[in-house]
């Protein structure tokens, strides 16, 4: 399906391409603004095309329509890509650039730290756009906590069901991914006396999660088919595929990836073989709740990422009421609040 096909299926309210400073494109994509104002990461990643860089820049602004309905934010969903090398390409007159790209939207699409990019990176964007987030303080930490509570979450409700045990104690734990967000998920649940297994493209980020954190190291063809109670991507999305969904050894999934599975069937392949999936958009969602308080001045907001926890109960039960896959709950309890505020306004 193309960038213009899916613009146009899934209700989105604008997509912008730019050329920017080196000839890179700078993709801003704005979902749903029924809430307020697109919050969303600036995403900088190489891509085989530009095509693949708007078609992830869309699907990454959807999913945060949803993850702010649901965090309860007066905020809709956007997102914005470059498609370019962090590390190579990545310049002061290239974030500026596209600094003057957002700053076209007026104020509709707010932008954030995300892959890529951090708050020294949103600081130069400010200088254009009117408003941003994640300049200040880096939203990765409150990302991960929320993504340990859904674990957590998931964990108990195993547990209740006659699987495995309550808490974090013992847990075992496979995650992909050793970034800002992963390691933070790994230190988090290792000080709770979880037992973690990582894989990451970079040895260096495997060992500093071995060394600092007590972490066990595999492959990353080895990791998601590890001999655990959960899998945790937290890299890259689109990880889930097919194959893996059918050969996955735990019993949940629960990560910080956006994005997480491959295809429209792979959630519906899980709950066919009894594996519990949380919604990327619901358990990673306490980065955004960070980047809105930011914006907002809010200094209290932590009590907020901590009820993710419970947002991840409720849709993992209405899934099991109404036996649909929790990505269609959460969607259907997503858009049940943005209708009722499109209908009250």
């Amino acid at each position: 399906m193309s960038a213009v096909d899916t613009l146009a299926e899934q209700g989105f309210e604008q997509l912008s391409i730019q050329r920017i400073a080196g000839g890179f494109a700078s993709i801003v994509a704005v979902h749903d603004t029924t809430l307020g104002p697109a919050l969303g990461g600036v995403r900088i990643r190489k891509y085989a095309t530009d095509d693949l860089a708007a078609a992830d820049a869309l699907r990454l602004a959807r999913a945060m329509t949803f993850k702010a309905a649901l965090a309860g934010l007066p905020l809709g969903g956007g997102k914005s890509v470059i498609n370019a090398d962090p590390h190579d390409d990545k310049s002061v007159e290239m974030l500026e650039a596209h600094g003057r790209h957002v700053a076209a939207f007026g104020g509709r699409y707010i932008p954030g730290a995300d892959m890529g990019t951090g708050p020294a990176d949103l600081a130069v964007i400010g200088r254009h756009a009117p408003r941003v987030s994640s300049d200040r303080r880096d939203p990765s930490p409150y990302t991960a906590r929320g993504v340990v509570a859904s674990i957590e979450t998931v964990s108990n409700r195993l547990a209740g069901n006659g699987i495995g045990h309550n808490g974090l104690d013992g847990l075992r734990v496979a995650v992909q991914g050793i970034g800002n967000v992963g390691l933070g998920i790994v230190e988090q649940l290792t000080a709770r006396g979880a037992r973690v297994t990582v894989a990451d493209p970079d040895p260096r980020r495997v060992a500093l999660a071995v060394e600092a954190h007590g972490a066990t190291a595999t492959t990353l063809d080895e990791v998601l088919l590890a001999d655990v109670d959960v899998v945790c991507p937290a890299g890259p999305g689109l990880t889930v595929t097919e194959a893996v969904a059918g050969s996955l050894r735990a019993r949940a999934v629960v990560g910080a990836a956006n994005n997480m599975l491959a295809g429209p069937g792979v959630g519906a392949t899980l709950a066919a073989r009894g594996i519990v999936h949380v919604p990327d958009f619901v358990s990673n969602a306490g980065g955004l709740i960070s980047c809105a308080a930011e914006v907002g001045g809010e200094d209290e907001f932590v009590g907020r990422v901590d009820r993710i926890g419970a947002v991840v109960d409720e849709i993992l039960h209405q899934a099991a009421v109404t036996g649909s896959d929790p990505d269609t709950a959460a969607v259907a309890l997503a858009r049940k609040r943005i209708d009722a505020a499109r209908v009250a306004a």
